[in-house]
């Protein structure tokens, strides 16, 4: 074989191993974007700044029961992370038709200045663990602690009404029927559709292997379990699988047809091939 066949055969393997990843019956290639030490999760993109926002979980706290986890909440900036210091950050949502990034503390709702820093806007000494922001509604949702109650924020007013009919949510996003799906006690995923009282269950999801659910620009919700990614569809009991993966994956999020999906220690970016 010559030099210049044996060089292209490299090339040609190179490039299927980069478009190796099959989400949806399209390829993608995997890039690790960010190595660190602890637990990314939460994510969330920011088509404005091009940042992606996360939480960083200290494993070492979170597996002890006698200490309170540690939490810090970041910005993912070229590649770069930048702590948000002046805040114990629990999670971020965007607010995509007024370019606002609300982030969740153990101290209410703040909201992300020009400088990096958080800035207290509502909620003072209330507990804030998830935040949601929905696309087509000015409301944002929010899961409060202790309890995981989740609640619906009218941001003109910054007042919160309670979601009756879901009795908590460890996870949770809205589609833009504002159909909200989360997981709860029970471990299983479900849908509460607008306008019902009693929430819908998926079925063939692995009991307690739900760990995030993000909604992209076509309103596609999909969750991000211990086998791979499943698209939800509020007509439909049975999940698609849309991916398989090969790891446990902490966080989820879509930046048009490409998307970031985090476990412990990387933050991979997925781009189509």
């Amino acid at each position: 074989m010559s030099n210049l066949a044996l060089l292209l055969l490299l090339v040609t393997s190179a490039v299927a191993d980069n478009c190796s990843h099959t989400f949806n019956k399209v390829n993608f290639t995997r890039t690790a974007i960010l190595t660190i030490k602890g637990l990314p999760t939460n994510l969330v993109y920011n088509p404005f700044t091009k940042d992606l926002l996360f939480t960083l979980i200290d494993l070492e706290t979170l597996q002890n029961d006698e200490v309170q986890t540690k939490m810090d909440q970041y910005i993912l900036r070229d590649n770069e992370p930048i702590k948000i210091e002046n805040i114990n950050g629990q999670a971020a949502a965007v607010d995509v038709e007024n370019n606002k990034v609300y982030l969740a503390s153990d101290d209410g709702l703040h909201v992300l200045n020009k400088t990096d820093r958080a800035s207290f806007l509502a909620f003072k000494d209330e507990d804030i663990v998830q935040l949601f922001k929905p696309r087509n509604s000015d409301d944002l949702y929010a899961v409060f602690f202790p309890d995981n109650e989740v609640y619906k924020i009218d941001m003109s007013r910054n007042e919160k009404e309670r979601v009756e009919n879901i009795p908590c949510a460890f996870i949770v996003a809205v589609d833009s029927d504002d159909n909200i799906y989360y997981e709860c006690d029970s471990k299983f995923v479900k849908v509460l559709l607008k306008g019902f009282q009693e929430s819908i269950e998926f079925i063939g999801i692995p009991k307690n292997s739900a760990r995030a659910i993000a909604v992209n620009e076509e309103s596609y919700v999909v969750l991000a379990a211990n086998d791979g990614l499943y698209w939800l569809r509020p007509d439909n009991v049975i999940p698609k699988k849309m991916m398989d993966l090969d790891y446990v994956p902490a966080g989820i999020a879509f930046n048009g047809d490409n998307f970031y999906v985090s476990t412990t220690g990387v933050i991979y970016k997925y781009e189509m091939c």
